[in-house]
């Protein structure tokens, strides 16, 4: 099997990471950070200069900060999004709660696909598996790539921090669950690659990330 290939980007007024992740010529894009024309510009000659075509675009889950640029890039490459079903009113409602979190951001495109655990994504040669890990936000979800040992995570683990759970639809005993009863149960080896920030591992959150112990 081939290696899939991870590229981030780190875009928007909360520096949040889209990725752009790709096995062979196929690609996908999780998260969409961009909050401009030269973002998202970015994006698609990274794209480009590749020769990737673009087979899905994920979300993780449907805060503000990660979905500003989902318009732009489903027009770019005429997809729409897929993401959990619970992610909904966020997504509906995202226009006029941007505003106070000092956004302004065009509709979102209703998902073409809704996604549940044990789904799976794939492109190129690569198989990704979908962990359900709400708490964080409604609807968070996480992609494993078991063979290239990275799991995307959203915003429900960092380097030495996990998710804020003080927005509406946070919860920390349902977070905790999601980190101790999924992220968890991954390889120590397998790399974290977070919604803000530097990517990490598994057995390093699992020591050091002061929340977890």
């Amino acid at each position: 099997m081939s290696i899939t290939h991870v590229k981030s980007f780190t875009h928007g007024p909360l520096a949040t990471n889209t990725y752009v992740c790709y096995n062979n010529t196929e690609a996908v894009i999780v998260d969409a950070s961009c909050s401009n024309d030269q973002e998202e510009s970015e994006i698609a000659e990274y794209i480009q200069s590749k020769h990737l075509t673009v087979r899905h675009l994920l979300l993780t889950h449907a805060h503000v900060d990660h979905i500003l640029g989902c318009t732009a890039l489903s027009k770019r490459f005429n997809l729409l999004w897929q993401a959990h079903p619970d992610t909904s009113i966020w997504l509906e409602g995202a226009p006029a709660r941007a505003p106070f979190y000092g956004f302004h951001m065009e509709p979102v495109p209703k998902p073409g696909k809704w996604l549940h655990e044990r789904d799976t994504i794939t492109f190129g040669n690569a198989k990704w598996r979908i962990l359900h890990t709400p708490g964080h936000a409604p609807g968070s979800i996480c992609f494993v790539d078991d063979i290239s040992q990275f799991v995307i995570a959203g915003d429900v683990i960092f380097q030495r921090s996990i998710g804020r759970t003080d927005l509406p639809g946070g919860d920390m005993g349902m977070l905790m669950e999601s980190i101790f009863q999924q992220l968890l149960l991954l390889p120590d080896e397998m790399t974290i690659y977070a919604g803000h920030g530097p990517p990490t591992k598994i057995g390093l959150e699992r020591v050091h990330n002061p929340f977890l112990q």
